[in-house]
């Protein structure tokens, strides 16, 4: 990229013009690889993808979900949930995997993509 995207300190970064050259610039320098590759290594260390893929498998044998749809749905769900733990009792009194994010994960997405935005960004007050 030739130089770094001006950003006006009073900016909110919502104008769609500015979100597209951060967008652009992300793609281009590889920045949006990298930040979705420290997203999965931090959930994978923490065992959420492991959680993540036994809940769907149990979901569809179960007969809770008989869609990608369906499952997708739940997913969000129990995520959006934010529990920290177990989540309960689940099929035939099996205890539920948590689908909280990790809060290393969230650290971790926060300091990458903080990384990755300082490259390609230049702020002017």
């Amino acid at each position: 990229m030739a130089g770094k995207i001006q950003v006006n300190g009073t900016s909110s970064g919502h104008e769609p013009t500015l979100q597209s050259q951060i967008s652009t610039a992300l793609l281009q320098n590889g920045g949006v690889k990298r930040i979705q590759e420290t997203l999965k290594q931090r959930l994978d260390e923490e065992g959420w993808s492991e959680n993540l893929r036994k809940y769907v498998i149990e979901l569809f044998r179960s007969g809770e979900a008989i869609t990608y749809d369906d499952a997708w749905t739940k997913v969000m769900q129990q995520i959006r949930a934010g529990q920290n733990e177990k989540m309960g009792n689940g099929v035939n009194g099996t205890q539920t995997l948590s689908l909280s994010i990790p809060a290393s994960a969230k650290e971790g997405g926060v300091e990458v993509v903080r990384k990755e935005l300082m490259e390609i960004c230049e702020m002017k007050q």
